[in-house]
């Protein structure tokens, strides 16, 4: 560990360059004299840490990443007042309690990978605790080309039969790379293998519905200031990206002891 090694390398140099100076080293240096002497001698500093660069690099990492919790934390607490509060839109699927008290909305978009990653965390979640109610909206930032046809298959099976759609978007999501490879062919397959009337859902695959819906969601996402996918909302408090599941726990304690 650099902490002990750090302490040891500067107490070692102190008691030394105290030597040379001088000074009296037969009793214990007090902090104020080690504060007082790096003070005057920052050098001191660099020469017991050279060699120690890979160290001195790594604690600076934790540090970093210590104050970014923080920050992060301090700004949640700050949402549980001023939540970030997307429309339920209770005719849309919802996974886990339709009535729970706790609400996770994802503004997702298909064909991102961090998406993909973040809906088995979300799940494993749900299962933890079924009481919370999840739901999917679409934020699709325009970088895959099969988002939006994603999106619309998805949306097309939920008018025809919710719990079919529900099954589609989770497959949608595990075979992302094929349909980015082989488009609309995947997208067929996937829905046919959740029992949907393809001839039902090409219908509405071009339906005001769908488009509503969709456009819908990229227009709220906007509203409320989601620039990336995906993004959930934990009754309006926010965590980006693939988190992991104890992040989502933390969260949950927050919203529960306020």
């Amino acid at each position: 560990m650099l902490r002990p090694a750090l302490t040891l390398l500067l107490t070692s140099t102190i008691f030394f360059y105290a030597q040379i100076c001088g000074a009296e080293t037969s009793r214990t240096v007090s902090k104020e004299e080690v504060r007082q002497i790096l003070k005057n001698n920052p050098e001191l500093i660099f020469e017991a840490l050279q060699g120690h660069e890979e160290q001195l690099y790594d604690l600076l990492q934790v540090g970093l990443e210590k104050k970014n919790k923080s920050r992060i934390r301090e700004g949640r607490l700050k949402q549980l007042n001023n939540p970030k509060i997307a429309a339920l839109h209770p005719d849309r699927p919802v996974w886990g309690s339709p009535n729970g008290k706790i609400n996770i909305i994802v503004f997702s978009d298909f064909q991102s990978a961090t998406s993909a990653k973040a809906d088995s965390i979300i799940h494993e979640l749900l299962k933890k605790h079924p009481e919370i109610s999840y739901r999917f909206r679409h934020n699709p930032l325009g970088l895959h080309k099969m988002s939006l046809p994603a999106a619309g298959y998805y949306e097309a099976l939920a008018l025809q039969d919710q719990a079919k759609a529900k099954k589609l978007n989770r497959l949608i999501l595990k075979n992302r790379l094929a349909i980015k490879k082989s488009g609309t062919k995947k997208l067929d397959e996937l829905a046919e293998k959740c029992g949907a009337d393809m001839k039902q859902l090409h219908r509405n695959l071009n339906s005001p519905q769908v488009k509503a819906r969709i456009d819908g969601d990229r227009k709220e996402a906007r509203k409320l200031g989601l620039t990336a996918s995906p993004v959930f909302l934990v009754n309006g408090v926010t965590v980006t990206g693939a988190a992991p599941i104890e992040e989502f726990e933390e969260v949950l304690r927050m919203i529960r002891e306020n």
